[in-house]
């Protein structure tokens, strides 16, 4: 199977400044996210039960979550922001209506007056591991023409998200996506576990759109394994001829493969590629051929890892309006994802100004 067929195009920070320039005081552009937006129904449980089983959960709290998460990281470093998913009508509705008013975020998508919008019930076990079990509503439904009135400006970052790829409003990012086979403005996809699985006609449109892909290890195995790439990126590199940096032993460590993997997926989609690696930072490659560069975190004591790849994409998001090289805004984004975890929550990105004394 063969998926993708774009010649590449090498990756610009959005300011048209020297990828080594950081830039942070420029933010003309705005993050526009397509992705789902709904309620999670938070709670917090020692371990999830088997089948058939049960648990006691000591605190359930109903919060905004899923592409809120991204745009409010996006806020809480001073830059603006846009949903351009669809909202429903109804009281979980009003719920996201308001968050996203308390944060200056404007809904730019369609509204669907017969549906309410979905909610996520996002279980924590003692572990900081999650769980999710997913009620969909109006952001799933979508049509071709869903997303007609999205025009992104070309110093936009456009969000997406593969959970879309699951959902009847699948066809309205495919038409998005075609519409824009040539644009300016930068795109960043978060994969999720679901775009591995996605039909061939809409992996191959996201990947000829050339986005920022930032992806966890679970999700970037799974996306090489649907790219034909296996299990022994060792051997892939060594034919692709590209460096890594990091671990130099003959067998590299779990950490060091996820390097490897970042690079041969970068290569195999001629794209720049961000594997996230929990505490341990992420790897960036900015472009394809470029050696895999491990960006390190800081260590702190996770009590809720729920949220933490939103706040990562968001702050990295953030930082690339504001004129970072990609890498410096991973860097940003680790330090921010970091803290966060140190909090309860899906939606606990830090401000910018406690961000800075750590980095």
């Amino acid at each position: 199977m063969s998926v993708g067929n774009a010649e590449p195009r090498p990756y610009e920070t959005l300011s048209g400044e020297s990828s080594s320039q950081n830039g942070a005081a420029r933010a003309a552009g705005r993050v526009i996210s397509l992705g789902q937006m709904l309620v999670d129904l938070t709670m917090r449980i020692d371990r999830v039960p088997e089948p058939g089983g049960d648990a006691f959960a000591d605190e359930a709290v109903a919060r905004v979550g899923s592409s809120f998460n991204i745009l409010h990281a996006v806020r809480q470093m001073g830059v603006a922001a846009a949903h351009g998913g669809i909202i429903g009508t109804g009281p979980w509705a009003t719920q996201i209506r308001a968050a996203l008013s308390g944060d200056g975020i404007g809904h730019i998508g369609m509204t669907d007056p017969a549906r309410d919008s979905g909610i996520c019930i996002a279980m924590t076990d003692a572990r900081a591991e999650r769980t999710f079990v997913t009620v969909r509503g109006a952001e799933t439904q979508g049509d071709e023409r869903c997303f007609d009135g999205i025009t992104p400006a070309d110093d936009d970052i456009v969000h997406i998200n593969g959970y879309t790829f699951a959902h009847p409003t699948s066809r309205g990012l495919l038409a998005f996506l075609e519409r824009y086979r040539s644009h300016r403005f930068t795109t960043v996809f978060d994969p999720s576990s679901v775009a591995a699985g996605a039909e061939d006609r809409l992996l191959g449109a996201i990947i000829d759109h050339r986005p920022i892909w930032s992806c966890n290890y679970e999700e970037s195995l799974a996306l090489a394994r649907r790219l034909g790439l296996g299990n022994d990126f060792h051997r892939y590199v060594g034919r692709s001829g590209i460096e890594i940096a990091g671990d130099g032993d003959d067998m590299p460590s779990p950490l060091g493969d996820a390097g490897l993997m970042c690079a041969a997926l970068s290569e195999r989609l001629q794209a720049p590629v961000i594997v996230r690696s929990g505490a341990a930072g992420a790897w960036a490659c900015p472009e394809a051929g470029e050696r895999a560069e491990l960006v390190p975190s800081t260590h702190v004591h996770a009590v809720d890892t729920n949220g933490a790849g939103d706040c990562h994409v968001g702050v990295m998001s953030a930082e690339l309006i504001r004129g970072a090289s990609l890498l410096d805004a991973v860097r940003v984004a680790n330090v921010a994802a970091a803290i966060s975890v140190t909090r309860r929550g899906p939606a606990t990105c830090p401000e910018r100004g406690e961000i800075e004394p750590m980095l």
